[in-house]
């Protein structure tokens, strides 16, 4: 996703009945809640009410797909970003989780209908990690206009 400087309020009718789950890595934790609070701030201030942001937190991004899929089944979402990060390392770890929490997200949005909006950070190294997650790059700002624009296409199909 490219980088916006649209602004969300053109997003704010009837934003404050949606409710988002937001499905959050403890790894890396201090990245992660840059990318939260990041989202959280753009989604309330286009008209989401604070108290229908729900925070679930898991262990690492592996762990992103299984909760995720649960809140898609129980229908009490209008959607979900997801937040991890991902670092290459030595070994093909980085392209197995990176694929697999992908195509696990991509098959849960496609199967409830729910969006379901990949901010998994995967990059070579943590200084790439921190760029994209802290700032004026910060990918919670992103998420939250990704995810408010999917949902408003998908309510008028």
């Amino acid at each position: 996703m490219i980088q916006t400087s649209q602004s969300l309020a053109e997003y704010s009718k009837r934003n404050h009945e949606f409710k988002i789950a937001i499905v959050k890595s403890l790894y890396h934790q201090d990245l992660t809640n840059s990318l939260e609070q990041a989202c959280r701030k753009h989604l309330i201030a286009s008209g989401v009410r604070e108290k229908n942001i729900i925070t679930f937190e898991v262990p690492g991004s592996w762990e992103i797909p299984i909760v995720a899929k649960n809140l898609a089944e129980v229908k009490k979402f209008d959607g979900i970003v997801a937040f991890g990060i991902i670092i290459k390392g030595e070994t093909y770890h980085f392209e197995i989780l990176a694929e697999e929490c992908a195509r696990a997200l991509m098959n849960i949005a496609l199967e409830s209908n729910i969006p379901v909006i990949f901010e998994i950070l995967t990059t070579y190294n943590l200084e790439q990690a921190r760029k994209r997650s802290m700032g004026k790059y910060n990918k919670g700002k992103e998420g939250a206009f990704a995810l408010l624009k999917t949902i408003k296409t998908l309510s008028k199909s």
